[in-house]
């Protein structure tokens, strides 16, 4: 009887999880290492004062009954798994201080009808850059299911900023700022983000937007059950520390924190990719890679501001999300160093309880307030929560939080009764997300660096996350299907995923 091969996983987010799973489906024994206590930290959402607050998934694309993340999830296993809509109609109200609001559908036809009568002189200029949107997304067999998986096909026009892609469109300075609106999905600027990267967060919306019933747990736990069905082994609040190699090169086991090796033949590291040569043999990557993974620099931080109060929300925030934006600002400025946030912009998202508010599961509402800010006053308390944190930090944290909330009250008087329940600076980004620069994505995926490829020098090593495709659920779950077909045959998944659409 044959030796089923053995494969180590590094880290136990979403691509975690979906590559251990993928490769434990096809044979492979499997085994994760996650440095926190339990698996999908930063998807579990948390419970505060009795309110669940979705803190890691607050929307998603592409999960209706025919979108392409719900086939992904039901060639995992993971079917019927209950989610809720956001207004189709008005996905989100975009409030400028100085022209008023606007309504964004989530729906493309919606969308291109509603731009065009928002700003008709500007309508020959939307028709051509909403269709370029949707051509870049569907570019990708990923999204598409269908063509190459790995072959790039794409319009060479749609590698420069996407900044100066709407400009080359668009004059009106509203409507510029209007279609940028997706950059706080991947948290980079428009000035710094390709149009390819931008369409294909921006895309995933066009098939309208929705989340889990009962939030990012729901989605954690099926992937547990499925792990445990797989015969998955889990080592959880343990580190991988070293990655070693036989002599010629080839993987053999991973090292973790206590001692304990795992022998192996495949390794998939899901972390920032920052930490990954320091786990290697000295020169088994080339000196370019190394110095490109260090030099990598996370996209836009945040304060995050978790708010509750009553049972019925606010109608701005009934099933749609709010972004409130300051005319005296650019949106560029939003991802700038020495952004403090108050002047925003503010986005509010609504969580579970909300668009589920029917099903009598919640005992109140809860929404999700995004800040943009710089990172840099919190740098100094990094590596600081494994503990209670120093008293120097608790403060700053109270009193920047009393700061932004007041300026989010009074630029946004319709959220009169919400309350301040909790929140989360930048330290607590780079501690749970374990991410260096406290990016709410992780690395940036900018035009001025190079991301990583899936695949290294090592062979059987590759590497999976947002880092290496994009954010969220969609990006996370693409990097595994990404990583694995490197073992799998990517054309095989992919046809695997499709006859389950």
């Amino acid at each position: 009887m044959a030796t089923r091969p053995s494969a180590v996983i590094i880290g136990a987010g979403a691509s975690g999880m979906v590559s251990a799973l993928l490769l434990a489906m096809h044979g492979y024994r499997v085994s994760i290492v996650e440095r926190a206590k339990e698996p999908g930290v930063t998807l579990r959402g948390f419970l505060k004062s009795r309110v669940y607050f979705d803190s890691g998934v607050h929307f998603v694309g592409e999960l209706s009954p025919h979108g392409v993340l719900t086939a992904y999830l039901r060639y995992l296993g993971i079917r019927d798994l209950p989610s809720v809509e956001f207004d189709r109609n008005c996905f989100e109200t975009v409030r400028f201080s100085d022209r008023g609001d606007f309504s964004l559908a989530a729906d493309y036809d919606k969308m291109l009808a509603g731009l065009c009568a928002d700003f008709p002189a500007e309508k020959e200029g939307i028709h051509r850059y909403m269709a370029d949107v949707k051509a870049a997304y569907y570019s990708s067999a990923f999204h598409t299911l269908q063509g190459s998986p790995i072959r790039d096909e794409t319009d060479p026009r749609w590698h420069i900023p996407l900044q100066d892609y709407i400009a080359g469109y668009i004059r009106d300075p509203w409507l510029q700022a209007l279609l940028a609106i997706p950059c706080l999905y991947h948290g980079v600027s428009p000035e710094n983000v390709s149009f390819l990267q931008h369409a294909r967060v921006a895309g995933t919306h066009f098939g309208g937007v929705r989340t889990f019933a009962q939030g990012g747990l729901s989605l954690v736990k099926a992937l547990e059950q499925r792990l445990a069905e797989e015969g998955v082994v889990l080592h959880c609040n343990r580190s991988a520390v070293q990655i070693h190699c036989k002599s010629e090169g080839t993987l053999s086991e991973v090292e973790l924190d206590n001692g304990e090796r795992l022998g192996c033949s495949v390794v998939i590291y899901t972390g920032h990719p920052g930490f990954l040569p320091q786990m290697l043999p000295e020169k088994a990557l080339r000196p370019t890679a190394v110095n490109r993974m260090h030099q990598l620099y996370d996209g836009m931080s945040a304060h995050l501001l978790y708010l509750s109060g009553g049972t019925e929300p606010p109608l701005l925030l009934d099933k749609k999300n709010f972004l409130y934006c300051q005319h005296a600002r650019s949106f560029t400025e939003a991802f700038k160093p020495l952004h403090r946030g108050t002047a925003g912009p503010f986005y509010i998202m609504p969580g579970p309880s909300v668009l589920n508010r029917e099903s009598g599961q919640f005992d109140s509402i809860d929404f999700v307030a995004a800040i943009p800010c710089d990172a840099a006053e919190y740098r100094a308390f990094y590596g600081t929560g494994n503990g209670k944190r120093p008293s120097a930090y608790r403060t700053q944290k109270k009193q920047r939080l009393k700061e932004l909330y007041a300026s989010l009250c009074r630029t946004v008087p319709e959220i009169e009764g919400l309350r301040l329940v909790d929140g989360a600076t930048p330290a607590t980004l780079q501690k749970y997300l374990y991410s260096p620069g406290a990016g709410m994505y992780g690395v940036a995926h900018d035009i001025t660096q190079f991301n990583p490829l899936p695949v290294t020098r090592v062979a059987g090593l590759f590497v999976a996350g947002q880092a290496v495709t994009g954010p969220g659920v969609m990006g996370a779950t693409i990097s595994a299907f990404l990583a694995c077909g490197y073992l799998l045959d990517h054309q095989n998944l992919l046809n695997g995923v499709r006859t389950c659409r």
